[in-house]
């Protein structure tokens, strides 16, 4: 019995005038003899592969092979108790990819190694032309049946791709309102060289597909924002001189008023005497209550908060996330609401519905939503739509009807829970807090 060494260490399987089998392939066929952990149809593992070109890593000739031999397979293939298999000769293949021979033994080669099929060589373990076996017959060609094992790390790295392109789309989207203030600033004093140079930073903006430079981006148009700012914008003040002044034609006694309708006859106006006692009808229409009375409220009743106040420290207790995105242990409120605004574009809210948030609820508020959406998100409760649930928790606030005490007070609660040590039962509410 031959005992195959499958460490890192272990060198290439070289065989004169046969397949050479690396560690990795070996594997990839040790694994086909175990269950698979998922059953994936032929038209999902197409389009997950389509939506994961650059975290695979392939090359290019290897990706589109892969996909065409995906999408050449037969959709019986894929279910459960079938095995999908190519069947294809090199000259076959050769003429799907338009690649040379070269090429194409080379995408082979990256595809066994990246574990994405296993080759099934003939009789003689020769390279040589394949064919279609009967039932009692070994099958030449190639294996995809560790696509159904390469499945579950298939959707963590389609969640994480999301999570990229959403964090991307935000950076871009804020990129371009600064960029949009930025020029009317600049157009407003007449400095062409920010103008310049905020849309250099537009153009590459979207070259860039990494979000540390879409930072570095964001923090150019920040302090190129700040610098407009601090300058002030020069007022264009008419001159005195009675050369600027416009000639007005004079008024003849025939022209009438200029840009009016009304007639100029007083006969035909109706004047109504007011009688003696009109006085006491006034009165009782001003002491009348009016039809659709507005109901006023203090500023804290119609805030989302309810009075609520709580230290930034707080919110990195109930929050764990907030920890990597701000700059210190206690930072202060700007600088809160900075690493919530880029909290919120991790959690799949777009920038578009941040701005109505912060118009709607203010900066402040608008940060507390985001923040109390990561960390329900952090303990695990489902948020399947999370930019049409933050626009409806807007919407709500817009009519006073938010009410984020409640929220704070649950997920202090759950975190008292969590860190509380374990003793004899205590009451359900401190005395200090019955009503």
């Amino acid at each position: 019995m031959v005992i195959h060494d499958h460490s890192d260490n272990a060198r290439p399987m070289r065989r004169r005038g046969k397949r050479t089998l690396t560690p990795a392939m070996l594997d990839a066929v040790a694994e086909l003899a175990g269950p698979a952990p998922a059953f994936p149809g032929k038209f999902d593992v197409v389009r997950v592969l389509r939506a994961l070109r650059r975290p695979l890593g392939l090359s290019r000739n290897a990706f589109e092979l892969l996909v065409c031999m995906v999408e050449r397979t037969a959709t019986g293939d894929w279910e459960k108790g079938a095995t999908p298999f190519i069947y294809a000769h090199n000259t076959t293949l050769l003429n799907w990819t338009g690649l040379c021979l070269s090429s194409l033994r080379r995408a082979i080669r990256d595809l066994a190694e990246a574990r994405m099929l296993t080759a099934h060589d003939g009789r003689n373990g020769q390279r040589g032309r394949r064919w279609q076996g009967d039932e009692d017959a070994s099958r030449v060609g190639f294996s995809l049946a560790s696509l159904r094992y390469r499945w579950p790390g298939f959707m963590e790295m389609l969640e994480a791709e999301r999570r990229h392109r959403s964090q991307i789309r935000f950076l871009r989207d804020a990129i371009a309102d600064l960029n949009g203030v930025i020029r009317q600033r600049a157009e407003q004093q007449g400095d062409d060289a920010a103008i310049l140079q905020a849309s250099g930073i537009m153009r590459r903006r979207l070259r860039s597909e990494s979000i540390e430079t879409l930072s570095v981006y964001h923090d150019d148009m920040k302090a190129l924002w700040h610098r407009l700012e601090a300058c002030p914008v020069p007022v264009d003040n008419p001159s005195p001189d009675a050369r600027w002044t416009p000639k007005v034609a004079p008024m003849d006694p025939n022209s009438g008023t200029h840009y009016t309708d009304t007639k100029n006859n007083l006969s035909e106006i109706k004047v109504v005497n007011v009688a003696a006692t009109g006085r006491n009808r006034i009165e009782a229409m001003r002491s009348a209550a009016p039809a659709d009375p507005v109901v006023t409220s203090s500023g804290p009743d119609l805030s989302a908060l309810r009075g609520f106040r709580a230290t930034s420290t707080f919110y990195l207790e109930i929050c764990p996330p907030l920890r990597d995105l701000c700059p210190s242990e206690k930072p202060t409120q700007p600088q809160l609401t900075d690493a919530a605004e880029y909290l919120s574009g991790q959690i799949g809210i777009t920038h578009h519905a941040w701005r109505q948030a912060c118009v709607v609820l203010g900066r402040l508020q608008a940060s507390i939503t985001a923040i109390i959406m990561a960390a329900r998100l952090h303990r695990g409760e489902p948020i399947r739509y999370r930019d049409a649930y933050f626009r409806s928790l807007v919407d709500r606030g817009a009519r006073s009807a938010l009410y984020l005490d409640r929220s704070l007070y649950a997920l202090r609660d759950a975190c008292a829970r969590m860190t509380r040590p374990p003793g004899p039962s205590r009451p359900s509410c401190p005395v200090g807090l019955r009503q």
